[in-house]
């Protein structure tokens, strides 16, 4: 039987249920903040759902292909993304967007001081630093992740939709100019993942080919076909 154990040092502003509910309280309006360049979060992300953006997503999508564009739409699926989250990088995120110095030192207290050990029937492993990680099942998992990727679309020329770790991306791909541009797209994503220390699930990236006479391109992610 294998089993996990954490732990965490005290807070100095408190228990563990308050430095979570300082950042729940804190964060979602400070995303708001990050991201006024892209209100696509604000619009999409907080208060609604993977389903709602799904259906913001192919709103545009089946627009494209009333016009008669034939678009392909790729669906990209991150390896862990919340377990792979580098702390330092996400730091660094926010301290790049200027939030004020209390929430930047209340959030460096949440994520660090943890440390955890596999334990196997009579087999104890050494304690090792938890670097890496957001919490999936409170307010402030989702919203740390947003101002993690928040940067991923950074001079993208097609259309990049996203809620959490939901990521999709469309193009029209009815000249040969919009099938490169989609996978220089692609590119673009790969070589963020890369510097981010994450990697992309490839069995579950998948290409939506839609509209009448597509193509139907063979796209890369990497070195491997989607």
């Amino acid at each position: 039987m294998m089993q996990i154990i954490d732990t965490s040092k005290t807070p100095k502003y408190g228990t563990g249920s308050c430095k979570t509910s300082f950042l729940e309280n804190n964060l979602e309006l400070l995303l708001c903040s990050v991201n006024e360049r892209q209100q696509k979060y604000s619009a999409e992300g907080l208060g609604k759902s993977c389903l709602t953006n799904l259906v913001a997503c192919y709103d545009g999508v089946t627009a494209s292909v009333g016009k008669g564009e034939t678009t392909d739409v790729i669906h990209l699926d991150f390896c862990k993304a919340f377990d792979m989250v580098s702390h330092n990088i996400l730091l660094s995120q926010v301290r790049r967007y200027r939030f004020d110095g209390w929430t930047v030192w209340g959030l460096r207290n949440w994520l660090e001081g943890r440390s955890q050990r596999v334990v196997v029937n009579s087999s104890i492993s050494k304690w090792t630093p938890v670097t890496n990680g957001v919490s999936q099942g409170s307010v402030v998992g989702p919203v740390l992740f947003s101002i993690f990727i928040s940067d991923i679309d950074s001079e993208m020329k097609c259309t990049l939709s996203e809620f959490a770790d939901d990521t999709k991306l469309c193009g029209v791909a009815d000249t040969p100019e919009g099938r490169d541009a989609i996978q220089s797209d692609l590119d673009k994503l790969k070589k963020w993942a890369c510097v981010n220390v994450m990697r992309f699930y490839k069995v579950k990236c998948k290409v939506l080919h839609l509209g009448q006479g597509n193509p139907c391109y063979e796209y890369r992610l990497g070195d491997e076909g989607i």
